[in-house]
């Protein structure tokens, strides 16, 4: 499993997409901390919107520039889906994945290397999305919003939850990508699963699907929302739904080549 890790850490280093995309979050931390833009796209309601009416009508500092980053985390998502074509989608969709398969390792090990190195990946991507706003931030006069310390824990916070559940949202796509064949069946549902489940809890107020709007649970997670006893429910269904994911994933592998 480790040395699949570091063989698929060693292509993404020596594909052209990565830089492409890494350039891309860079720009896009750039563009919307210099314009201020808040919000992405998204169902939003009750405390989110309060929220973003308070930072477009106040003085942005670091803080309320990162705040605004996370809210538009559902835009990062879809530049996300790049990473998820490169990390696994090529090699599904050349069938080049029995290569591995053949050299030893197991079917469940391959998917959790590939899903390990997407959430490292998404944990990088991530942190230099904040940092970019924090360095621009500065680089423009802008005040701290809080302590130094604070802030710190404020991004590292923030990094784990977006990047940590935007990896159970690809994790679904991981196993229609196997069960499919095609990186574009997984790649439009990355895209629609969040609109859809929001705007589905908002006009059929169906409360429980709360607990599937990954990417709303992030924002709410990394912008204090939800508060610490009250995430439990979220964390067990999000590591419930990998589980399936990786699992079944490794199962329909095995019965394919049966």
């Amino acid at each position: 499993m480790i040395n699949q890790m570091r063989a698929d850490f060693y292509r993404q280093a020596h594909t052209i997409g990565c830089y492409v995309l890494l350039a891309a979050t860079i720009g896009f931390s750039v563009l919307l901390t210099l314009t201020k833009q808040v919000g992405g796209m998204m169902v939003s309601e009750g405390n989110t919107s309060q929220l973003m009416e308070q930072m477009a009508h106040s003085p942005w500092s670091v803080l309320t520039g990162v705040k605004a980053l996370t809210m538009s985390t559902s835009v990062l998502l879809y530049f996300d889906i790049a990473l998820f074509v490169i990390v696994i989608g090529y090699e599904f969709s050349q069938k080049t994945y029995k290569n591995t398969l053949i050299s030893g390792i197991s079917r469940l090990q391959f998917i959790g290397a590939k899903y390990a190195v997407m959430l490292i990946d998404l944990l990088g991507l991530t942190l230099v999305y904040y940092l970019t706003c924090l360095a621009t931030s500065l680089a423009t006069g802008r005040g701290l919003g809080e302590s130094a310390g604070k802030l710190a824990g404020d991004i590292a916070i923030m990094t784990i939850a977006v990047a940590f559940f935007i990896s159970v949202t690809f994790s679904l796509g991981i196993i229609l990508l196997v069960a499919t064949g095609s990186t574009i069946i997984p790649a439009v549902f990355v895209v629609v699963w969040p609109l859809a489940v929001a705007m589905l809890t908002v006009f059929a107020h169906w409360s429980w699907l709360k607990y599937v709007d990954f990417i709303n649970v992030a924002m709410n997670v990394a912008l204090s929302l939800i508060k610490v006893g009250d995430l439990w429910p979220y964390i067990g269904v999000s590591v419930g739904v990998l589980a399936v994911t990786i699992v079944g994933s490794a199962l329909i592998i095995r019965r394919k080549e049966l």
